[in-house]
C-alpha cells in the first residue's frame, strides 16, 4: 500500500470531519460526538505554530496528524504530537505509524526540536505501542485527566527527547 503525506488542504476538512466523529477517535481523543463540521474548518484553518499533515492512500485522506509548537524562547524546542487520527477502514495498515515518522521528520529536521510529548489514555495499548515503537517513552501517568465514556479517564504522558547537542 502507499501511502503518501502531505499537508493538510482546506479540501480534506469534510474527509478529516468524519474521522474526527467516528466512534474510535472520540474514544481515543478528547472529542466529544456531534461537533460540527464548522469546529473541524476551523482546527484545520493554517495557524503559527501548527504543522497538519494528511496521509492519502489510493487518493483517499486515511489520517491526519496535527504537531504543535511554541513561540516562547524557553518552550521553542518542545513540540506536541497533539492527535494522530487514522480513517477505521485504514487502521492497522500503517498510516499511523507513516504519520508519526513524518511528524518525527519536520521536528527533528526541519524545526530541530530537542523534545516531543503526547498525551495517550493507559488503556490505548495499540498507541502506546506504537509511540515506543517510534522512540517515545512513558514519562509519568495523570489520574483522572479528562472524563470520557462516562468516567474519568488516565492519561500517560510520553515523550521523546533528543540530545541537545546534536540538534
Amino acid at each position: 500500500m502507499d501511502i503518501r503525506i502531505r499537508h493538510v488542504e482546506p479540501g480534506d476538512a469534510a474527509a478529516i470531519h468524519q474521522m474526527l466523529v467516528s466512534g474510535h477517535t472520540v474514544a481515543g481523543t478528547m472529542r466529544v460526538p456531534h461537533a460540527p463540521l464548522s469546529s473541524t474548518e476551523e482546527r484545520l484553518a493554517p495557524k503559527d505554530g501548527h504543522t497538519i499533515l494528511v496521509a492519502e492512500v489510493d487518493d483517499d485522506v486515511a489520517g491526519f496528524a496535527e504537531l504543535l509548537t511554541h513561540v516562547w524562547p524557553r518552550h521553542n524546542h518542545v513540540g506536541e504530537l497533539n492527535m494522530i487520527v487514522t480513517d477505521a477502514e485504514r487502521q492497522g495498515q500503517g498510516v499511523g505509524r507513516a504519520l508519526v515518522d513524518a511528524v518525527i521528520e519536520v521536528a527533528d529536521d526541519w524545526l530541530h526540536l530537542v523534545r516531543l510529548q503526547l498525551f495517550v489514555w493507559t488503556d490505548n495499548t495499540h498507541a502506546i505501542r506504537l509511540y515506543e515503537d517510534c522512540g517515545f517513552t512513558i514519562e509519568g501517568t495523570l489520574p483522572a485527566f479528562a472524563r470520557g465514556r462516562g468516567r474519568f479517564l488516565d492519561a500517560h504522558v510520553m515523550g521523546r527527547v533528543k540530545d541537545p547537542v546534536s540538534v
